[in-house]
């Protein structure tokens, strides 16, 4: 009985009632609106209110401007670190991570989508005089880069625009692609081949290759990528090749997530 009276004396009936809107979220339902968390919760909706209203500006929700809708903030992330080695996507990339930068000398680079907008989650720094500035937390424009170009190419034409209204192509470098026609062209070609080789397109001296990530649900949830400064004993055969080599042990750490790649001969 002691235990009992001591676990009702600690409760706070605010902090369970934030607890129970934030439980309310799951793999399937991502994103919910006011009168849907109204009605899982059981509270009344002026309660809800003030709940969701202190959750979003304290990071633990976010609610898109055009639907209104509620999703897990940003914050919920970054606490997430503290147990970030057993991250299940990190732990089936490492192995993979580790050999790539072995093999090539080159920094390995994860992304994943967080708030609509890049966000690094794991890195592998190679051994180039070249650094490449993306530390694990940082974000970015989810149209930058090789891991941003892959991570939109697997998203539906609508989110893409959304995107690129929020965030307009930028010439990051001389080559970098600025026209919307062009960079809709480049993502066709990358569902195409499962991965891209994009050319000094973000950094100077830097050409990087990336492949997509997927998991249980068939959604590409995180884009792997190496970052490789360019050289005259790197040839494009050389790039081709390691692609294809990247681009298999992404099937193969998205295997390791769950994700069950469909027969060719189905339809």
């Amino acid at each position: 009985m002691d235990g009992i009276d001591s676990e009702l004396r600690y409760r706070v009936q605010v902090l369970d009632r934030a607890l129970d809107v934030l439980d309310c979220f799951t793999f399937t339902e991502r994103e919910l609106s006011l009168a849907e968390i109204v009605r899982k919760t059981g509270l009344n909706k002026t309660t809800i209110k003030r709940i969701l209203s202190n959750l979003t500006r304290r990071k633990y929700l976010h609610q898109d401007p055009g639907t209104k809708k509620y999703r897990l903030g940003l914050r919920l992330f970054e606490l997430g670190g503290i147990v970030f080695s057993s991250f299940s996507l990190r732990k089936a990339a490492d192995h993979y991570m580790e050999y790539f930068r072995d093999k090539t000398g080159a920094t390995v680079l994860m992304g994943t989508v967080m708030e609509d907008q890049l966000v690094y989650i794991d890195k592998r720094e190679g051994h180039s005089l070249i650094r490449i500035s993306s530390e694990i937390g940082w974000r970015r424009p989810l149209n930058y880069g090789m891991l941003g170009m892959v991570l939109l190419a697997y998203r539906d034409t609508r989110y893409v625009k959304k995107i690129l209204g929020a965030y307009p192509l930028k010439p990051y470098t001389r080559n970098s692609i600025i026209d919307e026609g062009q960079f809709f062209t480049r993502l066709e070609e990358i569902r195409k081949r499962g991965y891209v080789i994009e050319r000094e397109e973000a950094v100077e001296g830097i050409i990087g290759i990336a492949a997509p990530i997927k998991d249980y649900t068939e959604k590409t949830v995180a884009a792997l990528g190496i970052a490789l400064p360019i050289g005259q004993d790197k040839t494009g055969d050389l790039f081709n090749a390691l692609a294809n080599e990247l681009k298999k042990a992404c099937e193969n750490i998205s295997s390791n997530m769950g994700f069950k790649k469909k027969d060719s001969h189905t339809r």
